[in-house]
């Protein structure tokens, strides 16, 4: 297992000093040829304050929708005639002085999600990390969708900042229980 993706248990978040923070990643797909496409452009996750230097962010969820009904995006979903599945996939990463992935593999947007459990805990190093998000896949457009010449996909992630030095220094040694340990 990669260390740089062990979770802390809820219980050990020093709440008193975690503000909630809130990440939003949205993206537009134009209709062209007959599909909607996105194609991994990377773009900024906005939130209402900028990242912190050595601040540790623990994700609790993830909410997922777009601007049309879930069943006409399912519908939607577009596998090649070669049987590729093209599902738009989200992947997230934090630019500094690199680029770091955050997710362990894109997240699938096979249906919308309200407060999916997703639990990700990291530390910033930099007074200029940004966090980035990308959208990859197409859906086809359907009956349904004659008339809508684009489609907005959103991602929100619910989160905790957590500025106590304490928590951040035994984060990164690895030294606290992890989510699953007794």
């Amino acid at each position: 297992m990669n260390d740089q993706f062990l979770v802390p248990r809820l219980e050990d978040l020093p709440y008193a000093s975690s503000p909630p923070i809130q990440f939003v990643y949205r993206q537009t797909a134009t209709l062209a040829a007959g599909m909607y496409t996105w194609a991994s452009t990377p773009m900024n996750l906005a939130s209402l304050r900028p990242l912190m230097a050595n601040a540790a962010y623990y994700f609790r969820s993830v909410t997922i929708a777009a601007d049309i009904d879930e069943g006409d995006y399912l519908s939607a979903i577009y596998i090649t005639p070669a049987l590729i599945n093209r599902t738009p996939v989200f992947q997230m990463y934090l630019k500094g002085t690199g680029k770091q992935i955050l997710f362990r593999e894109p997240l699938a947007i096979a249906k919308y999600f309200q407060n999916f459990d997703y639990r990700l805990c990291w530390v910033t190093q930099r007074e200029d990390d940004v966090l980035y998000g990308s959208l990859d896949g197409q859906l086809t457009q359907t009956a349904a969708l004659i008339g809508k010449g684009s489609i907005t996909l959103s991602v929100i992630i619910s989160a905790q900042e957590i500025v106590d030095t304490a928590f951040t220094k035994r984060f990164l040694e690895k030294s606290y229980p992890q989510v699953g340990s007794n």
